[in-house]
């Protein structure tokens, strides 16, 4: 009766679950990406081992976990990913799984299958030269382009995820019409955060010029091409309150700690992965999800919020308290404070 009870307060306290997880299986990476926010290349020191992860997976059935998105890093470089991937299907959890495309060989497209991943989020950061030179290796464009025709002789869904910079915001007209000619139905637009390595490549930061170029863009597509088989799915970054912002419904804010969690690959836990590594919440090597997620302490940077804790860029909008000051990373990333992001096309339309 005890544990009841304790668990009904719980409950009353915070009336939430992790819907959605984010999990870095490793920081790992076989590329040195010039704008990568995590600076992944090295794995990290102690990183989960395939059985603490295997325990992991089985926390998430009480917590209400509907999907979990694999990151890195390169998560195809975690020699535990077809286990781990396994095990949620085992438990019904929906899959996916985010990489730079370049371990898509034949045999691996099987075994992304085979282990009942949905499906697999491929990176192209602008056209060849752009996005060979982001990533620092000649003919990965093509490379990629095989990896899509691999994941579509296999009846993947296809998620393509291009971070918006500086040198490839004015390539995106072309960079969707090679996408349709590939056949992709999904293109996730994903404005580049000032984090990470990105810090030590400052010319691929948006300007405010190039933010509200992207915002026609996006607002050109929809009016332009409905119908031909291409869904754009802007990023949280993306935004917010004008009709250059077409996600219904509209944004009410970071959902961090609120219907979502990220892991990192040594069991932290943080409300979002793009978050800073000094913005933690918990350590699944001390404490079940269970208990960091309901703990009362838990996420309070985002779960107290107040008109009062919003930024200067924010502050007495009358969306403040609706938006609670847009994206959680890219504000920390700007601006170095929570609920204060500089992108807003609400505000700089009217600058």
């Amino acid at each position: 009766m005890g544990c009841i009870l304790n668990w009904l307060f719980t409950i009353m306290v915070f009336e939430s679950f992790p819907f959605v997880v984010g999990w870095e299986l490793t920081l790992a990476c076989n590329l040195r990406c010039g704008h990568c926010g995590s600076s992944a290349g090295s794995p990290r020191k102690n990183e989960l081992t395939g059985d603490e992860c295997l325990k992991i997976c089985d926390q998430f059935p009480e917590l209400l976990v509907q999907e979990v998105n694999f990151t890195g890093g390169e998560p195809l470089l975690n020699p535990d990913w077809f286990d781990i991937a396994l095990r949620l299907n085992e438990l019904k959890i929906a899959t996916k799984i985010l990489t730079n495309g370049l371990l898509l060989d034949a045999r691996t497209v099987t075994k992304i299958k085979a282990a009942g991943i949905s499906g697999v989020g491929i990176s192209i950061d602008g056209c060849e030269n752009t996005h060979d030179r982001l990533r620092g290796q000649f003919g990965l464009f093509h490379e990629i382009k095989k990896s899509i025709e691999r994941l579509h002789e296999n009846n993947l869904q296809i998620t393509v995820i291009t971070t918006v910079h500086s040198t490839n915001v004015s390539e995106l007209s072309t960079l969707r019409d090679i996408l349709v000619s590939l056949g992709v139905k999904r293109w996730q637009v994903q404005p580049i955060f000032p984090l990470g390595r990105t810090l030590l490549r400052p010319e691929l930061k948006l300007s405010k010029a190039d933010y509200l170029q992207l915002g026609r863009f996006i607002k050109s597509y929809y009016r332009r091409f409905p119908g031909q088989g291409l869904e754009i799915l802007p990023g949280d970054s993306f935004g917010y309150y004008t009709d250059m912002d077409p996600r219904k419904p509209i944004w009410r804010g970071c959902p961090a700690g609120f219907f979502s969690c990220g892991i990192t690959s040594d069991g932290k836990v943080k409300g979002c992965l793009s978050l800073p590594d000094e913005i933690i919440d918990g350590d699944l090597r001390r404490n079940d999800l269970w208990d960091i997620w309901f703990h009362t302490d838990a996420f309070t940077w985002n779960r107290k919020f107040s008109n009062g804790k919003l930024g200067e860029n924010c502050r007495g909008c009358e969306m403040g308290e609706t938006c609670r000051g847009g994206c959680s990373a890219m504000s920390i990333g700007g601006t170095g404070s929570m609920h204060n992001d500089p992108y807003c096309f609400a505000a700089l339309v009217n600058e």
